[in-house]
């Protein structure tokens, strides 16, 4: 772990705030919700943070579509599916030997996988064909 990554009240309050959600939020989100908490911080302070973070392995930062880099403190093996609609992201856990069908050359040892899973969520496909009555 990095040497600086736990030593700013700042960092400390981010990492609560990561640790209780699993939205993966924006920088702006971050900033909002830190400021709605009593912990405001400026936007390139953030950024600085979590670049921090991020560099010490204590979050992992998504990119996705073009969109803002979103970040999660679930460090712990999963995948992610995400509401081409929406934006919505959700954790989807891995189970046992789920590999999703991937030939790994002979000898090859992963030390990670990042799948993300793109679609329509239910409420967007609904809003989308109101006459849908059961979850897509």
């Amino acid at each position: 772990m990095n040497p600086k990554a736990g030593h700013s009240k700042q960092r400390r309050a981010l990492l609560e705030h990561l640790a209780s959600t699993d939205r993966h939020p924006t920088a702006a989100d971050l900033v909002e919700a830190l400021a709605a908490q009593g912990d405001p911080v400026s936007l390139s302070n953030l950024y600085r943070n979590l670049e921090i973070l991020v560099a010490s392995g204590l979050l992992r930062r998504l990119s996705l579509d073009g969109g803002p880099d979103r970040f999660d403190a679930n460090l712990g093996p999963h995948y992610h599916v995400v509401c081409t609609d929406c934006h919505r992201l959700w954790d989807m856990p891995i189970r046992e030997g789920d590999r999703f069908g991937l030939s790994l050359p002979k000898g090859f040892r992963p030390s990670s996988w990042e799948i993300t899973v793109r679609g329509r969520c239910a409420a967007c496909a609904k809003a989308l064909h109101p006459y849908l009555s059961k979850e897509v």
